[in-house]
């Protein structure tokens, strides 16, 4: 009888001490600001993450970084979904109930729980018909320490679009950061750009090659409310 006693509270005392370890969060780490500044040239930005905030605009790896120590079952990343705000996961079947994600889908959301609430963050593979882009937005090339503008004609492609002034001054076979001014949109002001390139026309940029971690941020929800921030530094200070 001492023997099961003995085993019970063994079994108990453990129990106890995965639900305590399982209501304490990690801390949310502070981000590489290096290399935040060498991808991204928006003073807006760049401000923003100095006071600790996410934004929308930046690019993904700087959530990768925030919740870097987030395990299964305080996250859920990369949930493909049909559009920006949607929280269904899309999943499709084929024959004999086989069930795969299109690999045509662009929008993707994470989910992290926080001592403060679940924060929702949507981000999405850089198109420019998907985002909006069309002729008389302005495009912003950021080279060096110059700023080259000039208003967007039209579109050949999802991922091709052509200026109306020629830029050659800007080399060829080089990874741009850039921005999209819209001219008349009913929601967005700026789109941000990580990997542009220039043709050799002068006049033609297309989207260069990219992954999950330079995809833009696009919108953020936290506990049930869109916001236009999150700061991970007033959720620490409550955690500490």
């Amino acid at each position: 009888m001492k023997k099961i006693k003995h085993s019970l509270m063994i079994l108990i005392s453990f129990l106890l001490f995965i639900q305590i370890g399982c209501s304490n969060y990690p801390l949310i780490q502070e981000p590489d600001v290096q290399q935040f500044n060498q991808t991204v040239y928006s003073i807006a930005l760049r401000d923003s993450l100095k006071e600790g905030k996410l934004t929308p605009g930046m690019p993904y790896f700087i959530v990768t970084q925030l919740f870097k120590d987030w395990t299964d079952g305080i996250k859920e990343v990369k949930i493909p979904v049909a559009t920006l705000g949607s929280k269904q996961r899309l999943v499709e079947e084929e024959g004999w109930n086989r069930q795969f994600v299109d690999p045509n889908i662009k929008v993707f959301l994470d989910i992290y729980e926080t001592p403060k609430g679940k924060l929702y963050v949507w981000y999405q593979r850089p198109d420019f018909y998907t985002m909006d882009v069309s002729a008389r937005d302005t495009l912003y090339v950021f080279y060096e320490d110059s700023i080259y503008t000039s208003a967007i004609n039209y579109l050949t492609k999802s991922n091709v679009l052509s200026v109306k002034d020629s830029l050659s001054e800007l080399p060829t076979q080089t990874n741009f950061y850039a921005e999209v001014h819209y001219n008349d949109h009913p929601w967005r002001t700026i789109s941000y750009w990580y990997i542009l390139e220039i043709l050799s026309n002068g006049r033609t940029f297309k989207i260069g090659e990219t992954n999950y971690e330079l995809y833009p941020v696009e919108l953020l929800e936290f506990n049930n409310e869109p916001v236009p921030s999150f700061k991970w530094r007033e959720v620490n200070e409550d955690e500490n």
